[in-house]
């Protein structure tokens, strides 16, 4: 089989964790066509523009990114090329595991209720052709949902973003929890709040825990998403998208919180290639 994926590493001052990364590669049963590493070291432009400038340098039919600090799995490169042989998509997120606190392996892939709130290029690949039709990456994003949007961004233009989780990759060093508030990136939220508002409502009913209410992070952010950030080209939500983004945000968070209490999680998520009959 003739490989026709691209690998792109965006790095940035993690020689020893790009050297573990590489060297899965090279192990992979179908190596990649070829392997684009952009080191943002000097210029810390951030990963979005790093990115651009990697699946622009390839040629091959299918792109597929991963982080300077994660493994991949020895078939992670056949399993994305098969799945998009496969399959009619634009693209596709793959899963990731990571080490817990305790030193063991465990899952950090999305919860199955988020349709829209995922979407990592630790692990995501993207036909070239749709890449070429969006654009790539929105390079306002200099660090966090820049991936997010991407994936949006493809699903808005009529192609469909799978989830294929025997496309896998593992982040050795614990990587936090589901349910963050990004507080330090109050003008990602803002950027990815304009792609899409309905879509950004799950987001927000993500973000909303015991502990994120009790803290203050979510006051914060919602504050935080109201004031316009260095260097100005985004515009901060007004009072009405505020209050709209938040109530409906809270209306979903709070669906999720009985559902739990009625049933499980769903068995897989909605765009997975592994649907349940």
């Amino acid at each position: 089989m003739n490989s026709e994926v691209d690998v792109v590493i965006p790095t940035f001052r993690r020689p020893e964790a790009l050297a573990s990364c590489l060297a899965s590669l090279e192990r992979q049963t179908l190596l990649a066509k070829s392997i684009e590493v952009v080191d943002d070291s000097e210029l810390d432009q951030g990963p979005g523009i790093s990115r651009n400038i990697g699946w622009r340098r390839g040629s091959a039919k299918y792109v597929a990114f991963i982080d300077d600090d994660c493994i991949a799995d020895e078939s992670w490169i056949e399993n994305i090329q098969e799945v998009f042989q496969n399959h009619d998509l634009g693209g596709i997120e793959g899963s990731i595991s990571t080490t817990g606190q305790d030193g063991k392996i465990i899952d950090f892939d999305p919860p199955n209720r988020l349709k829209w709130d995922r979407f990592k290029t630790a692990n995501m690949a993207v036909k070239r052709g749709v890449l070429e039709q969006i654009g790539g990456f929105d390079e306002r994003y200099f660090l966090h949902r820049e991936d997010t949007d991407l994936a949006w961004r493809i699903i808005d233009a009529g192609h469909e973003m799978a989830w294929a989780p025997q496309c896998k990759v593992h982040h050795p060093e614990p990587i936090g929890i589901h349910g963050a508030v990004y507080g330090a990136y109050p003008r990602s939220e803002q950027l990815l709040y304009h792609c899409n508002p309905k879509k950004f409502v799950e987001c927000g009913a993500g973000m909303i825990s015991r502990r994120s209410v009790m803290n203050g992070d979510l006051r914060k952010l919602r504050n935080e998403m109201r004031s316009v950030h260095k260097p100005g080209d985004v515009k901060p939500l007004t009072s009405t998208q505020s209050w709209s983004l938040w109530t409906r945000a809270w209306l979903l968070a709070i669906f999720w919180a009985v559902r739990r209490v009625v049933k499980d999680e769903p068995v897989a998520p909605r765009h997975s290639i592994e649907r349940p009959d």
